[in-house]
């Protein structure tokens, strides 16, 4: 069983991945060969997550602020990004965050549940089921590990 106090802290990613093969093809699309990310759990209660495709083109012209970038390069950063937070609370080794901020505004006032363990070389691991379209189950997971000081 997890407990609260062993995950308070900075994750970085180690890697992702899926028991489905469609879903690891369109997270390879869209997150790339390599993620970047990093998960923040405060003992506040707070938590904060971002992955995102680590070879993120820069936007066309470097412009200074996104919204000065070409719709296609915009929606391409949209793409290949993930980003929420909000409030967090374990139990039972299920990790639920009520999301009060999100790059994909759908989410906010929602609940993102995820399923927890500690592995036993101390990294973290966050598990995602759902249901595709057409029935079938995927299960995604994804390892992070303690942020160096």
């Amino acid at each position: 069983m997890v407990d609260k106090n062993d995950i308070i802290g900075t994750w970085t990613l180690v890697d992702r991945g899926t028991d489905d093969p469609v879903d690891a093809e369109l997270s390879k699309a869209r997150y790339g060969e390599k993620s970047n990310g990093l998960l923040i759990i405060s003992k506040e209660g707070w938590m904060n997550a971002a992955i995102c495709w680590a070879d993120r083109p820069i936007l066309t012209g470097n412009p200074s602020w996104h919204t000065d970038a070409p719709e296609k390069d915009r929606v391409q950063a949209f793409d290949t990004y993930i980003s929420y937070g909000g409030k967090w609370t374990l139990e039972n080794d299920i990790f639920v965050t009520t999301v009060e901020f999100a790059l994909n505004p759908g989410w906010v006032g929602g609940v993102q549940t995820r399923g927890m363990k500690l592995l036993p070389n101390g990294e973290l691991m966050l598990t995602l089921s759902r249901a595709w379209p057409d029935g079938r189950v995927m299960t995604g997971w994804v390892r992070w590990r303690r942020a160096e000081p």
